[in-house]
């Protein structure tokens, strides 16, 4: 896949044409951006690049050797990939320390050997302990790329030893445009609002589809029946782990700050109670992300549960309040 494939990849893969060029490609290169923005994609581009017999003047696998064929046929012995075993998992010590070993190892095919470790940010420490060793003591014919959607998570000692290379979220216009391409069957009013709700992520949006618009209608009646203190959050949590979570926080988490904007111009007595009751709902959206991203594992059924008896509290307030200033 070239990184023609995603427009938005062309001023990162200029990053790496640059560095290669310069005859300063990294022995470990961090990729970094959200879901969505085909991370994936990107670092296979590489990978293929690197281990390309032939690449071109622009650093593209040329698809055509051996090495090429070898990689379309995902049977390239130059290449490892390590990911979590399982979904929500973590990568283990003993997948590094089987690393570690491989890497002791001359390339057999082309004159570099490449690692890709995918979700880098779902390590334990002992992992990371041991990832670092390999880190400090690069080897000249190995090329680790790590991706993560959570470079924050990282250890430093980590992120220090790695040039990063972020994917941006492209601009709206260059999203919607590629979202046209990849299906005319929605109006540009509709991919819009499924760029509002994948944070702008065009993969995202065309993953979601009639599904995520569907989803959204859904969502926006809950929060209504949640603000007006008429749901039933033991029913609407069960049905929101569909949903993805953060993403469904942040969007309340939008709709309240538009609400507290709005108040602020105005500067009726009420005003002011009102935006405090708001604001108490966006510390509780905050807290709930917070704990949704952990990797401790928590009861998501609970937790969600938990948000929404604290949001229709809230919402009793602003009702009261609304009541008495009539």
């Amino acid at each position: 896949m070239s990184p023609a494939e995603y427009s938005w990849h062309q001023t990162p893969w200029s990053q790496i044409q640059l560095m290669q060029e310069q005859e300063r490609l990294p022995h470990a290169i961090l990729i970094s951006g959200r879901v969505g923005l085909g991370k994936k994609a990107f670092a296979n581009s590489l990978i293929n690049s690197i281990l390309c017999s032939h690449p071109d003047s622009e650093f593209n696998a040329c698809g055509q050797c051996h090495s090429c064929q070898l990689r379309a046929a995902d049977t390239h012995p130059d290449h490892t990939e390590i990911s979590p075993e399982a979904p929500g998992k973590q990568i283990k010590v003993d997948q590094i320390r089987q690393l570690k070993e491989a890497q002791s190892l001359m390339p057999k095919v082309s004159a570099a050997k490449t690692v890709l470790i995918t979700e880098a940010d779902q390590m334990n420490v002992s992992a990371y302990n041991s990832l670092l060793k390999l880190l400090e003591e690069p080897r000249d014919n190995t090329v680790l790329i790590l991706l993560t959607r959570n470079r924050d998570q990282l250890p430093v000692t980590i992120k220090s030893r790695c040039q990063t290379v972020t994917i941006p979220v492209p601009a709206a216009e260059i999203a919607l445009s590629w979202l046209k391409n990849h299906d005319a069957n929605f109006t540009d009013e509709q991919w819009q609002t499924l760029l509002r709700i994948s944070h702008g992520a065009p993969l995202v949006a065309a993953e979601l589809g009639e599904a995520g618009l569907e989803q959204q209608q859904q969502l926006l009646r809950d929060i209504a029946t949640l603000m007006r203190g008429q749901a039933n959050p033991v029913t609407m949590a069960v049905e929101w782990q569909s949903f993805d979570l953060k993403s469904v926080l942040l969007q309340i988490q939008a709709m309240m700050q538009t609400k507290i904007s709005k108040l602020l111009q105005s500067e009726t007595e009420i005003s002011a109670a009102l935006i405090q009751q708001y604001w108490h709902i966006v510390d509780c959206i905050t807290h709930t992300i917070k704990l949704i991203s952990s990797q401790n594992n928590p009861n998501k059924t609970l937790l969600i549960e938990d948000f929404m008896v604290k949001i229709m509290q809230h919402a009793n307030q602003i009702q009261q309040l609304q009541g008495m200033y009539r």
